[in-house]
């Protein structure tokens, strides 16, 4: 029993459809695959990239990310309606969105993968933001997509989205887990993780390049309280997408990853770099630690 994991899939671009296509049917056939969102804000391209990469895993889990909950093309209502028409489409698929125990069969004692549902918290908003000041930023992020294609709808307890989503994971967070725990989610739960690390550099080549310089990712990266449910959780490792680069590092006794396949210009001039053949392995039942422990062949 392996784990893999691949996010911000983006098949709305014709050639990641021909690049996740072009993914064996047969070498993933008894492993699991975790995808930390942004696959498409078209439903009906995201029911076929599940139903392609369902063909090909024994298992699949998912989150959406922000452009699942866009609307556009016709779309009305809200985007809390959204997210959970979305999760319907899920259940229908036969994709995980709920914690799940794997690995029993091989006999092992298994790993949990646990999904973790999150929106991002903006400065404004109040504490928990992973906001970090920049130089030269258009604080109005005007070139934000969220800002034109996201409507809400709450109700007064849920200050922002991100309590909402925060909210919608108590009950897995406060479960007990008979056996390592991997969590994932869209949104980064850490600042940290914004910036590369020596050795992520090395191990891409390089350092990447800031190609938008007026942009402040921090102001839409993620939460301060997702970091704390992985904690309480007590995650081996935690799985996540949302920023188009490549991570893989230990803090504070918890390994995260990112793993991304991105949009095709960012392959192209380097932003985003060994991708390698696919999903990225994350867990082998046969050594039952993260195989990503041993060093960063796998990135």
């Amino acid at each position: 029993m392996r784990v893999f994991a691949l996010s911000d899939l983006h098949v709305d671009n014709s050639e990641n459809t021909s690049w996740l296509d072009g993914l064996s049917e047969v070498d993933f056939a008894e492993d699991t695959l975790i995808i930390p969102g942004d696959v498409s804000h078209d439903v009906k391209r995201l029911q076929r990239a599940l139903e392609s990469l369902r063909q090909r895993f024994a298992e699949v889990f998912f989150v959406p990310g922000n452009h699942e909950l866009w609307l556009r093309q016709g779309h009305s209502g809200n985007s809390v309606k959204k997210f959970w028409d979305i999760v319907e489409v899920c259940s229908s698929l036969g994709i995980q969105t709920r914690p799940r125990k794997i690995g029993t069969a091989s006999g092992g004692g298994g790993v949990w993968i646990v999904p973790l549902y999150a929106w991002y918290l903006k400065p404004e908003e109040g504490r928990g933001s992973l906001f970090i000041p920049k130089a030269g930023e258009d604080p109005s992020l005007e070139s934000w997509a969220d800002n034109h294609f996201i409507r809400w709808q709450l109700k007064e307890q849920d200050a922002t989205p991100a309590d909402y989503f925060l909210g919608l994971n108590e009950e897995s967070v406060q479960k007990s887990y008979d056996a390592p725990v991997i969590s994932f989610s869209h949104f980064l739960p850490r600042k940290e993780l914004m910036f590369s690390s020596p050795e992520e550099d090395e191990a891409m080549g390089g350092p990447v390049q800031d190609v938008h310089p007026g942009f402040n990712f921090s102001r839409v990266a993620g939460c301060a309280g997702l970091d704390e449910q992985i904690r309480r959780l007590g995650s081996t490792i935690h799985v996540y997408g949302h920023q188009h680069r490549h991570r893989n590092r230990v803090i504070d006794g918890v390994r995260y990853i990112s793993h991304c396949l991105g949009y095709p210009h960012e392959r192209t001039n380097g932003q985003i770099r060994n991708l390698g053949g696919g999903p990225v392995l994350i867990w082998d039942s046969l050594s039952a630690v993260a195989t990503n422990l041993r060093r960063h062949e796998q990135l």
